[in-house]
């Protein structure tokens, strides 16, 4: 009975001593998740970007061939055929920096960028001369004429100022400002034999790029962005295209001339580093 009466005791001390030493174990909660810092965004960044582009040249050429020995309805003709639109695609790629202020949410500052930018793009074509057709001011047999122009770039230079809103770690950002690029332009014309007319430049433009974007902070040292821009280089101004052979004296003169309007969409990614 003893034995018994002290293994009852035990039992009862041991139920009521539990809770007491239940409350008395430390407890541990997972801290809270750190917010981000007031000044995520501020300061300067490097970094890359890569991503496609596709474009359009719009074309303006006047043949100038002299009458005579031309028909000027034949020139008005050969001129409308050269006067074209020309699409373009191709990759971009390069390096890019900046630099960032930030008060709460807004977000401003400045970037540059300068990009490899491979558009590449050429259209053909071929048509009657109008004075050789049936009841024209010749007559047949028909002659034809033919064109091959040609478009590309191969850099691209923008600086332009960047507004934003931040949303914890996300940057939804515009921005605009100057584009510098190369365009390089090559159209011939054949037409009747021996006659034909060739122009060829490479110059750099200057225009406007403007477009958005969102970046996305990994660490605060690393983000990762998308973007859109649209570009504008402005139109060439007319560049004189030469007529082989020359015209035998006696004849006018030909004064030949293009002038180039090219635009062009990129979309590309980039990952920048803060310092």
């Amino acid at each position: 009975m003893r034995v018994g009466s002290l293994a009852l005791g035990f039992a009862l001390a041991a139920i009521t001593a539990g809770p007491t030493l239940a409350a008395d174990l430390p407890t541990h909660k997972a801290p809270p998740p750190e917010p981000p810092p007031a000044c995520l965004w501020c300061g300067f960044y490097l970094g890359g970007n890569v991503g496609d582009a596709w474009g359009s040249s719009a074309i303006t050429s006047n043949s100038g061939f002299p009458a005579p020995p031309f028909i000027p309805g034949d020139v008005a003709a050969l001129s409308a055929a050269e006067s074209r639109s020309v699409s373009s695609t191709g990759f971009i790629g390069g390096a890019q920096a900046g630099y960032n202020f930030q008060n709460g949410p807004l977000v401003w500052g400045v970037e540059g960028d300068f990009d490899y930018l491979g558009l590449r793009g050429s259209k053909n074509g071929a048509g009657p001369i109008p004075s050789t057709l049936p009841g024209g001011l010749v007559g047949p047999p028909t002659a034809f004429f033919s064109t091959a122009t040609s478009v590309s770039t191969n850099w691209l230079f923008t600086a332009r100022p960047r507004v934003g809103w931040a949303v914890d770690t996300w940057l939804f950002y515009v921005t605009g400002g100057l584009a510098v690029g190369q365009e390089n332009f090559s159209q011939t014309l054949t037409v009747l034999a021996p006659f034909g007319s060739q122009n060829n430049f490479s110059a750099t433009r200057v225009g406007y790029a403007v477009g958005a974007g969102v970046e996305y902070a990994l660490s605060r040292q690393w983000s990762l962005k998308g973007e859109y821009l649209y570009v504008d280089l402005g139109k060439s101004g007319a560049s004189s295209s030469t007529l082989t052979p020359a015209l035998p004296a006696g004849f006018g003169t030909f004064n030949g001339s293009s002038a180039v309007a090219l635009t062009a969409n990129i979309g590309r990614v980039g990952l920048n580093y803060h310092f």
